[in-house]
């Protein structure tokens, strides 16, 4: 997930920031690190060890992110990182039809088919 995905409107099943910022702790290993203008200074710079090369428009979303409060700040990187989690079943089935629909129309082969399942830990 790109940082620009984090500053899309809000959809009906987003969900809830407690539960978001529970979520992120959890993959992070305990307490989500506090995101200071010095670290978005590191990314805009490219400074940051295992940043990759940012383009425009995460350039510009990173501007933005620095100017919102620090409780927005890290609200809005709680649910980024909650989203990129397991997901929520109902997208999962629906990532499974849509695997099976390109199959059928010739858009992806045996191996790749195989390959997006075990990725998306989909049996």
């Amino acid at each position: 997930m790109g940082i620009t995905d984090m500053f899309k409107k809000k959809k009906d099943k987003d969900i809830d920031p407690a539960e978001a910022k529970k979520q992120a702790e959890e993959m992070m290993g305990g307490q989500m690190p506090e995101i200071t203008d010095e670290m978005i200074d590191q990314m805009l710079a490219g400074d940051m060890p295992g940043m990759p090369k940012l383009g425009m428009m995460q350039k510009m979303s990173l501007k933005g992110l620095k100017k919102m409060s620090p409780e927005k700040r890290q609200e809005v990187f709680a649910q980024a990182f909650a989203k990129q989690g397991g997901g929520d079943p109902e997208s999962k089935e629906e990532m499974a039809k849509q695997i099976e629909e390109m199959r059928e129309a010739g858009q992806l082969n045996s191996k790749q088919y195989k390959i997006a399942k075990k990725r998306l830990g989909i049996k």
